[in-house]
């Protein structure tokens, strides 16, 4: 019995040790505090307060830079690079002078691609950025950025254009508009070749006065297109600098007899002047000029002239008046036709139309042409008809090439007349073969007025006329 009490007891005492002992171990831990570390009391008793970025070394176009900000609690920094400068491109690498100092724009970037902005990265300062030459931009890093560099752009002279090409069978006359301020010369290319690429047919004039206004170019080859372009230049210190070409221009040669007409009389063997006795000359203040030129030098036998200032054939059928200007035969205001008969003439060498196509076109006028023809025909129907072309008009620029009296309406009349002389039988006189120079127009030389009216004959023009009067006959 006595052993199996102690045993009871004994684990009862052992069981109230380990209660006491589980009570003790709850008590600690609700007493003591959890110990902590110096990283974790850091953190929570500071917060890094940085300033702002300063630059402590400033990027140039070869290093970059560094920025730099501090704790203000602490006393750590940070670092940031500033990208170096990478590349700086102008926008226009040639410009046109104007007279006044040319700016240009210019893209600066940094190494990571970003575009710098001018006045608060960099500033641009410029010279020789007026006159025709090389211009300097001056780029000079600020802010974050410390370096200097130039980029250059060429300043070029103003360009000119053509103002007329006036081609003839071998040769062409070209005009442009004169560029005299920092203007050397021009340069003229011409060829077969549109592109200008094949040298064996490109031709390269250059005209060294820059107050020339045109050239003649010779030894083309008669019904060849030819391609042409002009550009100025300038020579600055032994450097040569050249506008941008003009548009290219085109022009045709003409055969070498262009101005031969379907119909007209050939040439003959030079008659003697009794040929011209039978003959009378109908005409306006042109056929006029001719009648002075004879009756100074003699030349046309003893011909005899129906002429009048302005006679057309369209005012030459009006009925006579105080007003109208028919032509006078003994001092008396007559008509063409009624005037004719009374001459005794055989043949009738008729010039009208330069007023008819003034104020009509061309075909009205080659119907009253063939009117006046037909009146003069019924009264006198014994008489042979020799129809004059209408004689060309000198160059004048646009005011005649684009009037309605120009040089292209004048052919375009007379081919009209000569095919009307083969339906009639009547003979087509192209006195205006002789009378072209080698552009298309009158000969200057031959005329009285070429600034003018630029249509009268000076008596060198009605030699010529006269001379081909005597070779083309019938």
């Amino acid at each position: 019995m006595m052993n199996f009490r102690n045993g009871r007891f004994a684990a009862l005492l052992l069981a109230g040790v380990m209660l006491f002992s589980c009570a003790g171990s709850t008590a600690a831990a609700e007493t003591q505090p959890e110990p902590t570390t110096a990283a974790a009391q850091t953190t929570e008793a500071h917060r890094h307060t940085y300033g702002i970025w300063e630059v402590q070394r400033k990027a140039t176009n070869k290093k970059n830079g560094l920025l730099v900000r501090v704790c203000s609690g602490c006393g750590k920094k940070q670092t940031k690079r500033i990208a170096r400068i990478r590349s700086a491109a102008v926008k226009n690498i040639e410009v046109t002078y104007t007279g006044k100092a040319i700016k240009n724009k210019i893209t600066v970037k940094n190494k990571d691609g970003r575009t710098l902005k001018e006045n608060r990265d960099y500033t641009v300062a410029y010279k020789n950025n007026k006159k025709v030459g090389v211009a300097t931009m001056v780029i000079t890093g600020i802010g974050k950025y410390d370096c200097t560099f130039t980029r250059s752009y060429r300043i070029v002279p103003q360009g000119t254009q053509f103002t007329s090409i006036l081609p003839g069978a071998k040769k062409a006359m070209v005009q442009w508009t004169p560029v005299t301020a920092q203007t050397t010369g021009y340069v003229i290319q011409y060829g077969t070749d549109k592109s200008f690429q094949d040298k064996a047919v490109t031709y390269t004039q250059k005209v060294q006065n820059p107050a020339t206004a045109s050239l003649t170019i010779n030894d083309l080859k008669p019904k060849t297109t030819y391609y042409i372009h002009i550009r100025t230049y300038t020579v600055v210190k032994d450097r040569t600098f050249q506008s941008k070409w003009a548009k290219t221009q085109t022009f045709q040669t003409p055969s070498a007899t262009p101005y031969r007409i379907d119909g007209q009389l050939p040439k003959t063997a030079r008659v003697a002047s009794g040929y011209f006795d039978d003959v009378v000359f109908v005409g306006d203040s042109i056929s006029t000029g001719l009648s002075y030129y004879e009756a100074a030098n003699d030349v046309l036998g003893k011909a005899q002239f129906l002429t009048s200032v302005s006679l057309s054939a369209t005012n030459a059928l009006w009925e006579i008046s105080d007003r109208s200007v028919h032509p006078r035969y003994n001092g008396q205001k007559m008509k063409v036709e009624d005037a004719i008969p009374l001459t005794g003439a055989k043949k009738v060498y008729i010039m009208l139309g330069m007023n008819d196509i003034v104020s009509l076109d061309v075909d009205k006028s080659v119907k009253n042409f063939t009117t006046l023809c037909n009146k003069i025909l019924e009264k006198a129907p014994y008489v042979q008809l020799y129809v004059e072309s209408v004689t060309p008009r000198t160059n004048q620029g646009a005011k005649s090439d684009n009037g309605v009296l120009n040089n292209k309406n004048i052919t375009l009349y007379n081919r009209k007349l000569a095919a009307l002389c083969l339906q009639r039988g009547w003979y087509f006189v192209n006195v205006a073969e002789v009378m072209f120079d080698d552009y298309g127009y009158l000969n200057k030389s031959y005329c009285s007025d070429p600034n003018g009216m630029g249509m009268h004959f000076a008596y060198s023009g009605c030699k010529v006329w006269v001379d081909y009067l005597y070779t083309h006959t019938a």
